[in-house]
């Protein structure tokens, strides 16, 4: 999952937003796998208004049918400006 997020000013705030994220993919069956740090970044065009943001990668694991509501409550989040969601389908072994 990519998220474009508000800017943020330091470390602790985007944890803040990381663990707002993991909740909302807690409630709908997702979990996080990991995260890779973030940063802050420029934005090609405007976002919402915001010509900063701050990109942060996150390795989730959710079932399929849960990744449209997932999607979804992340844009209702307030720091979430983007969020797409790359899909790997499960391999049968």
């Amino acid at each position: 999952m990519f998220l474009i997020l508000k800017p943020k000013s330091d470390e602790s705030a985007s944890q803040k937003a990381v663990r707002e994220i993991e909740a909302v993919l807690n409630k709908y069956g997702g979990k996080l796998i990991s995260s890779h740090s973030g940063t802050n970044a420029r934005l090609a065009y405007p976002i919402q208004g915001r010509t900063d943001s701050f990109q942060i990668i996150l390795e989730i694991e959710a079932k399929a049918q849960d990744l449209k509501e997932i999607n979804k409550q992340l844009a209702l989040v307030d720091d979430v400006l983007r969020a797409t969601i790359f899909a790997k389908a499960a391999v049968a072994a």
